[in-house]
């Protein structure tokens, strides 16, 4: 009974934290850009490949604090992805837009771009959960497998948007 009250808390505690999480800018930024929103994605989700990294390695153990960090990152990331899909104003769009001469070219790059982070942000929050539910397990029934599977997912995800975008 108590796990489950912890494993119910655990589940719960991500969704009540992005409340307070934005995607940041940097000193003298003053909107949300594109190229801050690509540096952000890089810096944050990091932390959670950090995780599946060390899973790999028998000389570098997971530890509770690289899960908390990952799931931290993965909160920033999801909050970067929410904010590209709330206000998708130009500066936030691919800057292969600013190319695009044709107007329903433009539509579409845009459409798919935000499929994309609609995409993108569902597959960070599915990572987010599963470091949640890994960190309320006991390290003895830990199920990583599903970290490195989700993380290689979502790099997949991320290099067919490069190819597309």
């Amino acid at each position: 009974m108590i796990s489950r009250i912890v494993l119910a808390m655990a589940l719960l505690m991500p969704a009540l934290s992005m409340a307070q999480v934005t995607c940041p800018l940097r000193n003298g930024e003053t909107e949300l850009t594109i190229n801050r929103v690509m540096r952000n994605f890089g810096k944050y989700f990091t932390d959670a490949e950090t995780v599946a990294r060390k899973i790999g390695d028998p000389w570098d153990k997971v530890t509770d604090q690289d899960i908390e960090k990952g799931i931290a990152g993965l909160n920033i990331t999801i909050a970067c992805a929410e904010a590209v899909m709330v206000n998708p104003a130009e500066p936030v769009l691919p800057s292969k837009g600013a190319l695009i001469t044709d107007p329903k070219a433009k539509q579409e790059l845009k459409e798919y771009y935000l499929y994309f982070m609609e995409d993108f942000r569902d597959a960070l929050v599915e990572y987010r959960d599963l470091l949640t539910k890994t960190l309320a397990t006991p390290e003895a029934e830990r199920d990583y497998a599903a970290i490195v599977e989700k993380n290689q997912e979502i790099n997949d995800k991320i290099n067919k948007a490069h190819k597309k975008i």
